[in-house]
């Protein structure tokens, strides 16, 4: 099986790609610089530019579409919002244009998206894939660069779109921005402390996305979540107990972190339930259910 990546070298992207290769697999990346001699060939391709190598499509199975601009970085002025949506939909339209000129398509588009699609809801509401998108600008972003993807579905491809929630690895992102403070004592619960975080362990939004690639017969969004979502104060608990650190500050009230972030305060100060089931029930098994048990794996070896 052929698999070509955008996004590739990023956090969750390098991920995947060692997942492919551990599996025998070895995946090219279409990347900004091209390294064909590679044992990861790099294959370029420029979004701003509308250009893509031709022969990176070549004999390609499964496309795989993670590019984009991080939503977490910096705050959502208008341009940075319109970075963050023009990466994804730019970056999905020129996909699309050169699949629909191969005669030889790939069998089959695989979409990042969020569990941010469902929007902002109470915290006790359980989100499942059915469910309609929601009103604010996450819950656009993804609904937006979902549609992009469903257009492949006309091109004869089959399509899945990856719900992910927080993805928990040490290396990086929202885990290691967590862990950071409280390691150096000033860790606290964000706001109420009530707000649900759905999570996965890096390992296992790896086996789903294989377990998606391989299960030919299975298409549209799956949510990329662990079975047992865990708040935010429950969740700095965790860390702290695990790494070995007292938390005695209070919580950080809400209004702190808007003046702070602003519109992107979203990210923290909300969240809710969201169902693993339906990735369940098509045959997929998680390795970490608990936010415990994956913490003690990914930072009890401190």
């Amino acid at each position: 099986m052929n698999i070509l990546i955008t996004g590739g070298t990023g956090l969750l992207g390098g991920r995947l790609v060692d997942y492919f290769s551990s599996l025998g697999m070895f995946p090219r990346l279409l990347s900004r610089k091209e390294d064909l001699n590679a044992e990861i060939s790099r294959f370029e391709w420029n979004i701003r530019e509308s250009k893509i190598d031709p022969s990176a499509l070549e004999g390609v199975d499964v496309l795989i579409h993670l590019a984009g601009a991080n939503v977490g970085e910096g705050r959502w002025t208008a341009n940075r919002k319109k970075e963050i949506i023009d990466s994804r939909i730019d970056s999905t339209q020129l996909l699309y244009e050169a699949v629909a000129g191969m005669q030889n398509k790939p069998k089959t588009l695989i979409c990042a998206s969020a569990t941010g699609y469902y929007g902002l809801q109470e915290f006790d509401h359980e989100s499942q894939e059915d469910e309609n998108a929601g009103g604010d600008f996450l819950a656009q972003v993804c609904e937006k660069w979902e549609s992009e993807a469903d257009r492949f579905q006309d091109l004869g491809l089959r399509v899945v779109k990856l719900r992910t929630g927080v993805v928990f690895d040490e290396s990086g992102g929202a885990l290691q921005k967590m862990t950071l403070p409280i390691r150096w004592f000033a860790g606290a619960p964000l706001g109420s402390g009530k707000q649900i975080i759905p999570w996965i362990h890096w390992k296992d939004w790896c086996g789903a996305v294989g377990h998606l690639v391989n299960e030919n017969e299975l298409s549209g969004a799956y949510n990329l979540v662990a079975p047992e979502p865990v708040t935010n104060a429950t969740l700095t608990r965790l860390i702290a107990r695990v790494i070995g650190r007292p938390l005695f500050l209070p919580n950080v009230p809400a209004f702190v972190l808007k003046l702070m972030l602003g519109e992107m305060s979203s990210i923290v100060l909300r969240g809710h339930k969201v169902s693993s089931q339906k990735l369940e029930a098509s045959g997929f098994k998680f390795q970490y259910t608990s936010a415990e048990q994956a913490l003690s794996e990914l930072l009890g070896r401190d």
